[in-house]
């Protein structure tokens, strides 16, 4: 299994308030109930009231709905896991300087995109929406270079859900982003591709990011097309391929010049999406301090270090020897698992394909494991890592 990435794709500010214990108790001890509410693309643990749990899951379905309808229907159920945690200040305590939320992809100890944030917060400056938009796109395009992530990002991160509407428009720059722009001409694409950490994602990136997405789902929607599905076919260090193959006619310097001059020309559309509002489905159950302690040390993982998330995981497993997100961390970190314990987490999530990958990895016996990796891939219809290679074990879940 690999670890998660540090930091995860995007950070958004908003102000905290810092005054007394900001991780309330766990729920036998007097701290708030934790939920989880599940609906056919989203997995949601919570501390926040059971209301707005739901208020989230209507929005991220939403949410979802218009980003495969605008980006021609993006072929994939892949689930996303959302802590949504019940204030801005319980938040506070994993996330870096004033953040209040943060995505990040499927390579972490879940094995889904994630994502954290305040449930109580109102987003006015948009960086729920932006991160929403992240783990959503996560789901159906593994493969990402940041500019890509952001440029998706920033383009639906402005897209306001009223539930009486029958259609919203996409595209619109937040004021910051169209400030830079006029600021600054746009990064030339050599810097922008090039760009892999945070330490290079200032304004302008960001800004350029939003134009250079909206160029491309303005003016070559098809080509874009292609380009998202070859991301998804070749390996991470490949990315440069895809775009040669899908826009062989762009090259950096004529991309900065079309770019540019379609900028200038104020050609931009920004298109509107119907949008069917209707009922989510959803399974509702409690969650118990096991659970709570698995979140956090899937948070602390993220943010803190494995000496930490270590520590949580144990006091889950301690209370619960089957809780499967504490038994994949604690896998993920001490890379061992006895198979009775790998069996056991199994016999209690039969339908769930991680917690067969657990078998997999844990057995000696070659007829056990591959009956093991049958049923992870079985489960996932061969959308698991090695599935749709077949044959040999593949450590990641």
């Amino acid at each position: 299994m690999r670890g998660m990435r540090p930091g995860g794709w995007s950070i958004g500010i908003a102000l905290l308030v810092a005054c007394g214990p900001a991780i309330p108790p766990l729920p036998s001890r007097g701290g708030p109930a934790w939920l989880e509410v599940q609906s056919q693309h989203f997995t949601l643990w919570t501390d926040a009231p059971s209301r707005r749990a739901h208020e989230l899951m209507r929005e991220m379905e939403l949410r979802r709905q218009l980003l495969v309808t605008a980006m021609k229907h993006a072929p994939s159920e892949a689930g996303a896991f959302v802590i949504a945690l019940g204030s801005s200040r319980e938040t506070g305590e994993y996330l870096p300087g004033n953040a209040i939320a943060v995505a990040w992809d499927a390579r972490n100890p879940a094995g889904q995109p994630g994502i954290l944030l305040a449930a109580n917060h109102e987003d006015q400056d948009h960086v729920v929406s932006h991160e929403l938009t992240h783990v959503i796109s996560f789901g159906f395009l593994r493969n990402q270079p940041r500019w890509l992530a952001e440029g998706i990002a920033t383009y639906f991160e402005m897209v306001d859900l009223e539930f009486d509407q029958s259609s919203v428009q996409l595209g619109i720059p937040r004021e910051d982003r169209a400030a830079a722009l006029r600021a600054a001409p746009p990064l030339r694409a050599t810097r922008l591709f090039a760009c892999k950490e945070p330490s290079c994602a200032d304004g302008l990136f960001y800004a350029t990011s939003w134009a250079l997405f909206s160029f491309l789902i303005n003016q070559r929607f098809d080509q874009l097309g292609r380009y998202l599905q070859r991301l998804n076919e070749l390996p991470d260090d490949r990315q440069a391929e895809a775009w040669a193959e899908a826009f062989p006619d762009l090259s950096p310097d004529r991309l900065d010049d079309e770019l540019s001059e379609w900028l200038i020309s104020g050609k931009a559309a920004l298109p509107r999406i119907a949008v069917a509002v209707r009922d989510v489905p959803t399974r509702e159950r409690p969650l118990g301090d096991a659970d709570a302690l698995a979140a956090r040390s899937l948070l602390d993982l993220q943010f803190k270090g494995v000496e930490p998330a270590s520590i949580t995981a144990a006091e889950a497993l301690a209370i619960d020897r089957r809780n499967l997100l504490a038994r994949l961390i604690d896998t993920e970190i001490t890379h061992a698992i006895a198979p009775t314990d790998a069996r056991a987490t199994a016999a209690a999530y039969p339908d769930d394909w991680r917690a067969w990958r657990l078998v997999e990895l844990a057995v000696k016996d070659r007829a056990e494991a591959a009956a093991a990796r049958a049923r992870v891939c079985a489960l996932t219809g061969n959308g698991a890592p090695g599935c749709a290679r077949g044959g040999g074990r593949d450590a990641s879940p």
